[in-house]
């Protein structure tokens, strides 16, 4: 049975502990502003969302299936607040530059024009900030910082507030300067409350895989196992888009603009999104993301 712990939030400096961070090898990000004449740029006045409960992060005992633990894993807790914000988050034309880059005839990018939003992080995030002894999920220096403080055998994340039923959804990131064999991060999507939904992960060892989670049952279904791409750029340093497309019962999978798998799957139709990491070889794994973006789909 799923239990879930309610405590308040403890924000803590991380001086000297993160690991140095890698400075990406190309403005990843830069794509997407490109390939538009205006973007929609998410402007948050605080990090708390108007008229909504924020789960903060969630991590449930979902032990990884290739992870023989001895132990069964301790719950995350999870952290619910309600805020009360005095202004509502604005959406704010912002002109781009009118070059395009060259990407791959598949990209979804090219041909979905405006996104519904987008977040560069660089004032405050649509993804909610979260930090204690475990896991840390906080904005610095214009980037999404995600880590993994403990080797684990189960994955967390942290949620966006809005529900979404069709969409394609893309997160910019790059592995840290500490990373092995299956430490990774990725995004949950579909999730119907905080402790569930659709997992895509990408991993440091070139991998990429898709699971479900269902609380109810405390069932970890995997849909499609640890896969090698070549579309991965692997390793310390590495930056990857990892995208999903979302249409009815299709999920389709894609890795800096390239097709990867393509599948049906209805366990869930509708949900939250968000983002999540997991140390499973070294602790104090980190991730850094320059961008979340969707598309909402008809």
């Amino acid at each position: 049975m799923k239990k879930i712990l309610v405590l308040g939030l403890t924000i803590i400096f991380l001086t000297g502990c993160l690991p140095q961070q890698i400075e990406p090898t190309a403005n990843v990000s830069d794509i997407i502003a490109t390939l538009v004449a205006a973007t929609l740029t998410i402007e948050p006045e605080s990090k708390d969302q108007p008229g909504q409960t924020v789960i903060a992060s969630v991590s449930t005992v979902t032990p990884d299936p290739a992870v023989q633990a001895t132990d069964t894993p301790e719950f995350t807790p999870t952290l619910t607040l309600t805020p009360t914000p005095t202004e509502t988050p604005t959406l704010t034309p912002t002109a781009t530059d009118a070059s395009t880059p060259t990407l791959a005839p598949e990209d979804p990018v090219l041909s979905l024009g405006v996104p519904s939003a987008e977040d560069n992080f660089d004032n405050g995030s649509i993804i909610y900030q979260y930090d204690d002894s475990e896991f840390s999920f906080q904005v610095e220096d214009d980037q999404f910082v995600m880590v993994a403080k403990k080797t684990s055998s189960y994955e967390t994340w942290s949620l966006s507030w809005e529900e979404l039923t069709n969409f394609y959804l893309e997160i910019t990131g790059t592995f840290g300067q500490d990373c092995s064999g299956k430490d990774r991060y990725g995004m949950i999507f579909r999730a119907p409350d905080t402790s569930e939904g659709y997992l895509i992960t990408i991993s440091c060892d070139g991998q990429y895989r898709l699971s479900t989670y269902e609380s109810e049952d405390d069932e970890y279904t995997v849909i499609k196992n640890w896969t090698s791409s070549s579309s991965i750029n692997q390793g310390t340093g590495g930056e990857n888009r990892l995208g999903v497309k979302v249409k009815g019962d299709k999920i389709t999978g894609y890795i800096n603009g390239q097709q990867v798998f393509e599948l049906n799957d209805s366990t869930f139709s509708h949900g939250r999104i968000g983002i999540l990491v997991k140390a499973a070889n070294t602790a104090g794994f980190t991730a850094y993301l320059d961008q979340v973006v969707y598309w909402k789909l008809p």
